[in-house]
């Protein structure tokens, strides 16, 4: 049988240990009777309580920490993962990182930009271990951006797995995964970083860099949503 105890342990770039996460999970699953009840909550707030922001600071561990998400506001999907499953694992729930690139054929204006491409390096999401197996769980994109982006919404209740939909609302192509780069219990970061390096670029890498520094406007742009 699997040992889990990794998966229910602080590691790197998982800080379910911190005050602030026990408590959290405490208050979030309170009156929950099963695992898969309590992780659904925990994906539900993780995924609709941080607005998703791809230019949200990633050059250190801190800036990945599920408390520092909590008092930013806004992060990407590795950040979002890592609460998430700091939540989980607070809550007596094994998890884990999983990893995967994948292609965005309705990538909004300025990432693509700045990027230089739709294809999205090291795309992270979250595995809980409920019911004897392993199942994902995408809290990236919340709600409102959904809406408002005509995408559909990943929804996860405990009992399958959850992953970003191939095509959008109105049934145009919209993510799809390309590599399965596999799951770990701590964050990969210098991995991430040269990975990001090599396959984007120096000067794309460059260009995220900076515009990682200026998150204080909104993403995606008013536009883009008026153009779907």
């Amino acid at each position: 049988m699997e040992d889990l105890t990794q998966y229910l342990e602080p590691s790197f770039g998982i800080d379910s240990g911190a005050p602030e996460i026990i408590s959290l999970s405490s208050k979030l699953t309170a009156g929950c009777s099963k695992d898969s009840e309590a992780a659904a909550r925990l994906f539900s707030f993780t995924r609709d309580s941080f607005r998703y922001n791809p230019f949200a600071p990633f050059s250190k561990i801190e800036d990945f920490l599920g408390t520092a998400l909590l008092k930013r506001g806004h992060g990407f999907c590795t950040q979002k993962s890592a609460l998430l499953i700091s939540l989980c694992r607070a809550a007596g729930i094994p998890a884990r990182f999983r990893f995967a690139d994948l292609v965005n054929h309705n990538l909004p204006g300025r990432l693509g930009q700045v990027l230089g491409t739709n294809k999205m390096i090291y795309h992270t999401y979250a595995e809980m271990f409920i019911g004897g197996r392993w199942l994902k769980a995408t809290p990236s994109f919340e709600k409102g951006l959904c809406e408002k982006m005509g995408w559909r919404l990943c929804h996860f209740d405990g009992s399958g797995d959850a992953i970003l939909s191939p095509t959008d609302l109105e049934g145009r192509p919209h993510i799809e995964y390309v590599l399965d780069r596999g799951t770990a219990p701590s964050l990969p970061l210098d991995d991430m970083l040269a990975t990001w390096l090599k396959e984007y670029g120096a000067n794309a890498f460059v260009r995220w860099e900076e515009a990682a520094g200026d998150n204080t406007g909104s993403w995606p742009s008013p536009e883009c949503a008026q153009r779907r």
